[in-house]
């Protein structure tokens, strides 16, 4: 199992921040193709999604179940099916009007994936990286 945690700070509220992060990862995550709520709306905890997303070359499907959801605050979910079970959380902090972002990824590789978990691991945190800067470009510009 791995864990990766990157964190960002940007400079914008908190609740403008908490609701383009959970809106949708497909418009700031760098390895998402395309992501829906499969249940009913509002999100909360146990509502489901389904996320397609795209990495070292290749196309996976997960599906998700919201698993925490403070709005404002934090936002958690962990697959139900894909390639490997994989958990996330989002927390949200104000930083003196701006707000800090932190974003922490565990994993568990199965199979024969776990002889690459070093380099799946320095993959998410790149790509992970990419993102925040991704989402910080795009707010803070507007």
């Amino acid at each position: 199992m791995f864990t990766v945690t990157e964190s960002v700070t940007i400079d914008r509220p908190v609740a403008e921040v908490f609701d383009f992060f959970t809106e949708g990862r497909a418009r700031w995550d760098e390895s998402v193709i395309s992501e829906e709520l499969t249940s009913p709306p509002p999100v909360g905890v146990g509502s489901t999604l389904h996320t397609r997303m795209r990495a070292v070359g290749r196309e996976f499907a997960f599906d998700w179940r919201v698993t925490d959801y403070e709005p404002g605050s934090r936002m958690a979910v962990t697959s139900t099916s894909g390639i490997m079970p994989t958990s996330s959380e989002l927390v949200f902090a104000d930083a003196n009007g701006a707000t800090l972002v932190t974003v922490r990824i565990e994993a568990e590789p199965t199979g024969m994936m776990r002889l690459a978990q070093g380099m799946i691991a320095g993959e998410v945190r790149s790509t992970l990286e990419t993102s925040l800067s991704k989402a910080k470009r795009i707010l803070e510009q507007g």
